[in-house]
């Protein structure tokens, strides 16, 4: 699975509600879609759209054909970031059926060699994500990783503030570095907290590291 994290910002007379019915009827047309979480930044109004995928061409190809599907007349954005990733790890927490209303997106910028990115797999997989997922309120961990620029990224989707608030003194807890070269990990660069203003995912996938 892939996942494409855009933020952008638009005018503010754009009707956000009516914007996003419109764009998930276009998207659950795409070849490959799986999914939306469409994201405010309060202190910013900078708005972000995380989109799940089968395959990267889908990925790829999703703007160009919503353009299609619209005929170009979409209200104008003015685009941020528009990155796609790997989805390496997806797992539902203990509110997986449950709408969730914030976000926290931890930005791991690297460049990350092939050790390095084994080596945070490995604190990923064994630490961080047992700890947050435990949380009550966690809807859904996704870890990220893009192979052009060797970053990654992990959403910590939430049903409110409470479990984001835990995550931290959690993952601490387990001593996540333990055992590991500290010349190859790297703590999050930035964590950002998002309100969740609308999702539309059909089926909670299981972890697609391969």
């Amino acid at each position: 699975m892939f996942a494409r994290f855009q933020t952008v910002s638009s005018p503010h007379t754009d009707d956000l509600e009516a914007r996003r019915g419109e764009l998930t009827d276009i998207l659950r047309r795409h070849a490959g879609y799986g999914g939306a979480y469409f994201m405010v930044s309060g202190p910013t109004a900078m708005r972000a759209l995380v989109t799940l995928w089968a395959t990267e061409e889908d990925a790829r190809a999703a703007s160009e054909r919503t353009r299609a599907a619209t005929g170009d007349t979409a209200s104008p954005v003015t685009i941020h970031e528009d990155t796609v990733y790997e989805v390496t790890e997806d797992e539902p927490g203990p509110a997986a059926d449950a709408e969730p209303t914030v976000a926290a997106v931890a930005a791991f910028d690297g460049p990350f060699s092939d050790a390095g990115r084994d080596a945070m797999d490995r604190i990923h997989g064994g630490k961080v994500i047992p700890a947050v997922r435990a949380l009550p309120g966690t809807v859904r961990l996704l870890f990220l990783w893009d192979r052009l620029s060797r970053s990654m990224r992990g959403l910590h989707l939430a049903t409110d503030a409470a479990p984001l608030d835990a995550a931290g003194p959690a993952v601490d807890a387990t001593d996540p570095a333990a055992g590991e070269d500290p010349a190859l990990i790297s703590p999050p660069d930035r964590v950002e907290r998002w309100a969740v203003g609308g999702a539309d995912v059909p089926v909670t996938g299981a972890s697609a590291r391969p």
